[in-house]
């Protein structure tokens, strides 16, 4: 057993509270959500996708099995904290989702 982070999306008009959205859930069954990316055992995402779920309000004691939304803004600190590196594959397969509307969300679990 390890580390799996998803990362999905969704239409903006399907967009829902995060503790809903999330592999498993009645939603993830719809064919419009959309896999933007899968990570192993990546601790440092995992830990930058715990912090930016503590920061807004995350209720449970860690980020396990569980979502956060991410923004634009978030992928900054994507690219410069997991990868070292400005440009990462990661980051670029989010923003082509966002650009088309769509509204991301990473989940993990382990």
């Amino acid at each position: 057993m390890g580390l799996d982070i998803q990362i999905l999306s969704v239409p903006r008009a399907m967009a829902l509270k995060a503790t809903d959205a999330r592999l498993g859930s009645r939603y993830d069954k719809n064919p419009r959500w959309q896999q933007v990316a899968y990570e192993r055992n990546n601790w440092d995402l995992h830990a930058l996708l715990a912090a930016l779920y503590a920061e807004r309000g995350g209720t449970q004691d860690e980020f396990n099995d569980t979502t956060v939304r991410l923004y634009k803004r978030d992928l900054q600190l994507l690219r410069r904290s997991v990868y070292g590196r400005y440009d990462s594959p990661m980051a670029t397969q989010i923003i082509e989702h966002m650009k088309k509307g769509r509204v991301v969300y990473a989940e993990a679990s382990f």
